[in-house]
């Protein structure tokens, strides 16, 4: 922290002459990194002379100007809003409806098929909305088993009567309920048989979802090209596919390239031998320095997950802090420290010891964890190494977010106890 401190000195014995810091010339991780007067804003991590605004969500009329400028229309739903929210855009006119026929963001007539008809249709005709292909008004969703009779689109036994399906093997399962398709040999129908759905119309293909579902399928739709997410170009034409969480993946899911994925960029970094290095040796922030702070987010992604982290840093006397936020789960920190040597240096921790690979570490269950750090004297100015653990003692659903803030700081400004 030499040059910052030599740096402070320069500008605080020239405040005579009106000089002023440039904003963002200082890093910090919490606002007592900063010079008096200044603020640490999240979004860089740097010291400014103001407070750090609130993100302004865009409106619609904002989103569907940008998407519009290459070449994506935008009609109707929910847009990500450039503050880690959604707005909704747009109603369709009666008797549309946003998304029809896997046409993203625009408003379309959506035809009916049993599987969607009214929580799905067992049996009779049903209306097709859009009027259907050669001239059908109607499609038809089957026969009842047994003495089983069809009223409104549903297979009942009749007031009075003792019903037998004819299953010999259970009751029929009606598989067109589900599915708005079949494949050429059928779908099994419970009873020992095989139920055909009504074919694709409009050109359509009947492919097998990702949800194990028959749907119909058209060409140049996002999910006829398996993209989940995002931007793509489909067809020769931009297409906007949507945000994971509105595809209804769970919170945590990521867009990375069309596909939704649960996985950081530090993948895999999911045990003690294959710590990911975020920080110093060219990559990432520089730690080189006796005050530095780095913050990132990244994914647990299954109940015994344990992300590792390694930082190459300047072995200096100040305290060093882990931090675990924008998180639903709650966590176990691990963190040790190894000197320029590769000896322990890790003198005190705010928590409880235990060994892994029989080096020492602090660990923490909650949402911070802080170390003291102490090396042989010809260490200082040379590079030493900072481990960090993070897992989970509960996790709350299968992909859990987290953001690491870790940083070194001063005795006086640590928020924890030794």
């Amino acid at each position: 922290m030499r040059v910052r401190l030599s740096l402070l000195m320069v500008v605080f014995g020239l405040a005579g002459c009106d000089v002023t810091i440039p904003n963002g010339l200082f890093a910090c991780g919490q606002p007592s990194d900063c010079p008096a007067g200044y603020f640490c804003w999240s979004s860089d991590s740097r010291c400014y002379d103001s407070k750090e605004p609130p993100c302004e969500p865009k409106t619609c009329e904002e989103l569907i100007a940008e998407f519009a400028s290459i070449g994506i229309p935008i009609e109707c739903g929910s847009l990500p809003d450039s503050c880690d929210g959604a707005v909704q855009c747009g109603d369709c006119p009666p008797g549309t409806e946003c998304g029809a026929n896997g046409q993203n963001f625009e408003c379309g007539c959506a035809e009916n098929t049993c599987a969607s008809f009214e929580g799905g249709a067992q049996c009779g005709s049903i209306p097709i909305r859009c009027g259907g292909a050669g001239g059908q008004e109607t499609i038809s969703c089957g026969d009842c088993f047994g003495d089983y009779v069809c009223v409104d689109n549903r297979c009942v036994c009749p007031s009075g009567a003792t019903c037998d399906s004819g299953c010999p093997d259970g009751e029929p399962i009606y598989p067109c309920t589900k599915n708005e398709c079949s494949p050429p040999g059928g779908l099994p129908d419970g009873c020992g048989g095989v139920s055909h759905c009504p074919p694709c119309a409009n050109g359509e293909e009947c492919v097998l979802t990702n949800e194990l579902r028959y749907d119909c399928i058209g060409d140049c739709t996002c999910e006829a090209e398996g993209v989940e997410c995002g931007t793509a170009t489909i067809c020769g034409s931009n297409k906007l596919c949507g945000t994971c969480a509105g595809n209804g993946f769970p919170a945590g899911y990521r867009c990375e390239a069309g596909r939704c994925v649960c996985e950081d960029q530090f993948e895999p970094n999911d045990s003690f031998d294959t710590f990911s290095l975020v920080c110093g040796d060219g990559v990432g922030f520089n730690c080189n320095q006796e005050v530095w702070s780095m913050e990132f987010p990244a994914t647990l992604h299954s109940s015994n997950d344990v992300d590792y982290y390694a930082l190459r840093v300047l072995h200096s006397s100040t305290p060093i802090i882990a931090q675990v936020s924008n998180s639903l789960s709650e966590h176990v920190l691990y963190m040790t420290y190894l000197c320029p040597d590769g000896r322990e240096g890790m003198i005190d921790c705010s928590a409880s010891t235990d060994s892994i690979d029989d080096i020492k570490f602090c660990v923490a269950e909650g949402n911070t964890v802080g170390i003291l750090r102490r090396c042989d004297d010809d260490a200082s100015s040379l590079t030493a190494t900072l481990l960090v653990g993070v897992g989970s003692n509960e996790l709350r659903n299968d992909c859990n977010p987290y953001r690491l803030n870790v940083f070194a700081t001063y005795q006086e400004e640590v928020p924890v106890s030794f």
